[in-house]
């Protein structure tokens, strides 16, 4: 139950000969994100599923839309703004009032009446009377009337009577008057009452993430609380008995959980709440116990090995008449193996143990399903279409996802393979941007030749 690179054999030969991974988003699909995580570290030899090669295979497309028909948006609830960023709005929010509701000074200066000004230049200032000042957060108490000015602040309310600022370096002042240096017309430096919204009007539509502008808006309507979709909660537990914590000490033969650390930032990454809940040894009952014990923590189970002929008894040994999994075998590399069902209500995912097929079976499957749950609707990665610069081959009865970084040069995307295909090597994750798409029924793809490539990070330079 291997989540580290190791030699061939234990961690994949099948996966040393058939060296692509590629996937064929449906970009009509529409999901979001909510789930529990189990990680866990499982020997890659259990990837390739030894004695099911007469197991008919399913589509990556197939088995996506499969889950993201059985999976529903979670239960949507209030939350105060400073907690709501990230989360999916449940309802359509129109504006309670004027948006601002108040005419403010765009600029520091003088509040005038245009008509008095319209003679004014440098060479024949026009001379007007100072009664009063505006400032910001208070209503003023003076009216501008024919050759008057009323000192204002940026963002203080607009005087009754008054219909243009004169900025402050574009007057003189002189004891209790104040010379204006040049004609301004009518609305100068006004920002008018309901100028970013008007009452009733829509200002944040249900189904859109909340980012920073969105809770800036909310709060300007005066809105404290919003109801969205929450994050779903993954709790991610990790199998096996040669499994070791990071940071304990290590004897021969045994090997560190990586996979639970890499599900867990790809579920925090997703906009979901991650869960570690430890390291469980193979047996029956331990796994039941954990996992059951987290059922009041956790929306989504998720597990990384476990799927192969052998262990898929166990995983159904310990849930039986409490859910419902089926295990099956997907056309895609890495991930053949994939298991998918409900445990006490609860979306179960099975992903083999092999640390890349982890990562590309989340970027597949999971990932979609959460956002579902969260009330995303877009689902999906983007993509770009790049020309190769290596070789790549795979096996022509799946599709394969090749890990590549993908560059702009010359007006066009570049997707350099960052190495092997091996379902062990994580490095090719962590030195990659994208997944080169390599479609079933395509044995080869040449350098030179256009791809489809997911981008699951930005384009950032560094290499």
């Amino acid at each position: 139950m291997s989540t580290e690179a190791g030699p061939p054999g234990r961690d994949g030969d099948a996966d040393q000969a058939d060296d692509w991974s590629t996937l064929q988003p449906r970009r009509d699909l529409d999901t979001a994100e909510h789930g529990v995580l189990f990680g866990a570290g499982r020997d890659p030899a259990q990837e390739h599923d030894h004695g099911h090669g007469d197991e008919p295979m399913r589509s990556v497309e197939e088995v996506r839309a499969s889950i993201l028909s059985e999976v529903v948006p979670l239960e949507p609830f209030e939350l105060p703004l400073n907690e709501a960023f990230g989360c999916v709005l449940a309802d359509d929010v129109y504006a309670p009032l004027d948006l601002p509701p108040f005419a403010s000074s765009a600029m520091d200066g003088f509040a005038v009446r245009a008509r008095d000004i319209e003679e004014a230049s440098v060479d024949e200032p026009v001379t007007l009377q100072i009664v009063g000042r505006a400032l910001m957060g208070r209503e003023p108490d003076v009216a501008v009337g024919t050759g008057e000015a009323v000192r204002i602040a940026t963002g203080a309310p607009i005087p009754e009577g008054a219909d243009a600022i004169v900025p402050i370096e574009h007057a003189v002042t002189q004891g209790e008057s104040v010379l204006v240096l040049r004609a301004f017309a009518e609305g100068a430096s006004v920002r008018p009452m309901a100028e970013d919204a008007t009452k009733g009007q829509l200002l944040v539509p249900a189904g859109r993430r909340l980012s920073g502008p969105e809770l800036g808006m909310l709060a300007s309507a005066g809105m404290p609380d919003v109801k969205v979709y929450p994050r779903p909660r993954v709790a991610i537990l990790s199998t096996g008995d040669e499994l070791v914590e990071p940071g304990r000490p290590i004897s021969f033969g045994q090997i560190r959980d990586s996979n639970s650390y890499t599900l867990f930032g790809s579920i925090r990454d997703a906009g979901a709440s991650p869960l570690l809940g430890g390291i469980v040894p193979d047996d029956v009952d331990e796994l039941r116990d954990v996992m059951l014990g987290l059922v009041s923590r956790a929306d989504v189970f998720v597990s990384s090995g476990g799927v192969s002929v052998g262990e898929r008894d166990v995983v159904k040994r310990a849930f039986f008449r409490r859910g419902d999994i089926s295990f099956y075998r997907v056309a895609m590399q890495p991930g053949m193996p994939q298991g998918f069902g409900q445990v006490e209500g609860r979306p179960y995912f099975g992903l083999p143990g092999n640390p890349v097929s982890v990562f590309v079976s989340f970027e597949m499957f999971i990932r979609p399903a959460l956002l579902k749950m969260m009330g995303r609707r877009d689902l999906l990665r983007p993509e770009v279409d790049a020309d190769l610069t290596d070789e790549i081959h795979g096996p022509i009865n799946r599709t394969v996802f090749s890990r590549v970084r993908v560059r702009r040069s010359r007006g066009r995307w570049l997707a350099e393979s960052t190495g092997g295909g091996q379902s062990n090597l994580l490095s090719t994750v962590t030195r990659a941007n994208g997944l080169a798409v390599i479609p079933v029924g395509q044995e080869v793809a040449h350098a030179g030749s256009r791809v489809r490539v997911i981008l699951f990070r930005s384009l950032e330079a560094d290499r």
